[in-house]
């Protein structure tokens, strides 16, 4: 039985949707950096629902007969065009639209591309590399153009001989990033922006423990204690800080997360209760099932039932 959640590379993105691998992903180098955008028309039938080992950004716009729907961890999404979507690689997801008449832009990179190129503050305000945010960005018709605008100008780069291109695709890639988060914050009472270091490592920590890849590596960080003492602060420090800037307490938002990735489990792969609770820092199933229905109101078992019809269509 397999016990590895299934996460698409990009070379298995390319052989899914029938294109030629660029040689750069072929190579025996590892750590090669990609970047590629493209134009899509017409209907998208159901994408696989997995995990990725890349980034994707995608702009809806149109109209017409049909709907959209985006599948994100737990969550089932109505699109509606115009759009614009960002999915967290860490995060299972599936797509699937079938209007008439719409049009879309998409473009994926790894890692390597982007790595060093945002500020911490920013990555945590936006849902691209913040899993705990929601993906899907509303536009009005003037927002979309503009949008619409910067992929044109990605990909007349990415078709250019132009030495440094990438340089500049960069700069737009990080321009379209900053303007979901800037449109995202139009629509928040309180922003997601965080300017402290210490609030910031507490986040890179907790993220860096997801996805659970495997029920023989447990995670270890499950308490504020555990993180004030990586952090070399009092736990009461850490708490009177991440409450001050996210409104919620330390505790609160590393229960949300384990709940988070304890739903993708149960949708999304095959290992039994017990495997799941022990590979999110539980010593006995009957913890999980305690830990699990106070915050969801149902027991794992029950999640999972409930969501076998959709399993059956992974």
């Amino acid at each position: 039985m397999d016990k590895q959640i299934p996460t698409e590379s990009l070379v298995q993105y390319y052989e899914r949707t029938g294109q030629p691998v660029p040689k750069g992903l072929l190579s025996v180098a590892t750590g090669a950096s990609h970047f590629c955008v493209k134009p899509t028309t017409g209907p998208t039938r159901k994408t696989p629902f997995n995990r990725r080992d890349y980034y994707k950004i995608c702009l809806s716009s149109g109209t017409g007969r049909g709907k959209g729907t985006l599948i994100y961890n737990d969550q089932e999404i109505n699109l509606h065009p115009p759009c614009l979507i960002f999915t967290h690689p860490s995060v299972p997801a599936s797509i699937e639209i079938s209007f008439t008449n719409v049009s879309r832009y998409g473009c994926i990179f790894n890692k390597q591309f982007i790595e060093g190129q945002l500020q911490p503050d920013v990555q945590y305000a936006s849902p691209l590399f913040n899993p705990a945010l929601f993906p899907v960005v509303a536009l009005t018709e003037e927002e979309k153009d503009r949008l619409n605008n910067y992929f044109i100008e990605m990909q007349r780069l990415q078709e250019s001989d132009y030495p440094f291109k990438w340089d500049m695709v960069r700069n737009i890639l990080q321009l379209i990033i900053h303007e979901g988060v800037r449109l995202q914050q139009k629509q928040l009472i309180q922003p997601t922006v965080v300017h402290d270091r210490l609030v910031n490592a507490f986040y890179s920590l907790l993220n860096q423990q997801f996805p659970v890849d495997s029920p023989e590596n447990s995670l270890k960080l499950l308490t504020p204690a555990h993180f004030a003492d990586l952090l070399h602060v009092h736990v009461n420090h850490l708490n009177s800080m991440v409450k001050k800037h996210s409104g919620k307490s330390t505790r609160t938002i590393i229960q949300e997360r384990i709940v988070t990735e304890a739903k993708a489990l149960l949708r999304n792969t095959s290992w039994n209760i017990a495997e799941i609770g022990y590979a999110l820092g539980f010593e006995y199933p009957s913890h999980f099932n305690k830990y699990f229905k106070q915050f969801a109101s149902i027991t794992p078992l029950e999640f999972r039932q409930q969501n076998a019809v959709l399993a059956t269509h992974l």
